[in-house]
């Protein structure tokens, strides 16, 4: 989820918004205990797609603002119960517009239970020309869990004026139950060295986390290899402490990067989950 209030005023400092999501299996399919999603904040019903994996839900997580702007503070908090399987997605990419030097700053913790699929796959932010985003993420995931998180981004000029973005930035950390620390990630990119050539003749980025059991794990080659197939420039290699592994994406447009990380999330669903997921529809 990238969305928050609207704050398009000059004078307005930004606003704060939480969203708090629990997942737990109950009955043979994975439901959700409890929520607390206030404005602009949206959540539709459960979706059910998958035939062979009845117990996996769906859920899109909507706004009704028009994107993130200055000053705009984030966070989503989402708990996976022990053998629960959730997929939370969003309903399209984000605009992030001028971060007139206050930025904006999206939070996530998310827990993964014993034994639970945790699918956090949100389509990547499209960043307007001033926009300053950066990403703070922990997640605290059990040894036989599985956590796919993907993140990106997408230049956009609408007015063709030559302005960038000013910043993106990303802090990730996944932790075991006890504290012990699997991973740490930090990144950035200011729009001015990505215009310069950082990302050759990309315009969109995106970073693939999946901790997972190594028999939970796609074949590296098989994922970069499909990925690759939509247009994309990628590649992987293992975690630290033996987590998992982590993909780095590179795409020509938003477009292409989205539809890189719609198949990495499917071939991970496959390994994971065992059986093939069918497309979900935006």
């Amino acid at each position: 989820m990238r969305s928050l209030p609207l704050s398009s005023s000059a004078f307005d400092s930004g606003r704060s918004a939480e969203a708090h999501l629990a997942a737990d299996l109950a009955g043979g399919r994975t439901v959700l205990r409890r929520q607390h999603v206030g404005y602009p904040f949206h959540v539709t019903r459960g979706f059910y797609l998958d035939a062979a994996r009845p117990e996996l839900l769906t859920l899109y997580l909507q706004s009704a603002s028009g994107g993130l702007y200055a000053g705009d503070r984030l966070k989503l908090d989402v708990d996976v119960a022990a053998n629960a399987a959730f997929h939370l997605t969003t309903q399209a990419s984000t605009v992030v517009h001028d971060g007139r030097e206050a930025g904006t700053l999206q939070q996530q913790s998310i827990t993964v239970g014993p034994g639970a699929f945790c699918a956090i796959a949100s389509d990547p932010c499209v960043l307007f020309p001033g926009a300053d985003l950066c990403l703070d993420t922990i997640a605290t995931v059990a040894e036989d869990a599985v956590l796919f998180l993907a993140d990106g981004f997408a230049v956009h000029d609408p007015r063709q004026a030559g302005r960038p973005f000013a910043s993106f930035s990303s802090r990730l950390r996944i932790l075991r139950p006890d504290g012990r620390v699997l991973l740490l990630d930090r990144g950035s990119i200011r729009g001015n060295e990505a215009r310069a050539g950082s990302l050759g003749d990309m315009a969109a980025a995106a970073t693939v986390v999946l901790i997972a059991p190594p028999d939970k794990l796609p074949d590296v080659g098989t994922l970069g290899q499909i990925v690759d197939g939509f247009g994309c420039l990628s590649g992987a290699s293992p975690a630290p402490n033996q987590a998992g592994l982590v993909m780095r994406i590179l795409a020509p447009d938003g477009g292409t990067l989205a539809r890189g990380l719609e198949a990495a999330f499917h071939v991970a669903g496959r390994a994971a989950l065992g059986s093939d997921l069918v497309r979900r529809r935006k």
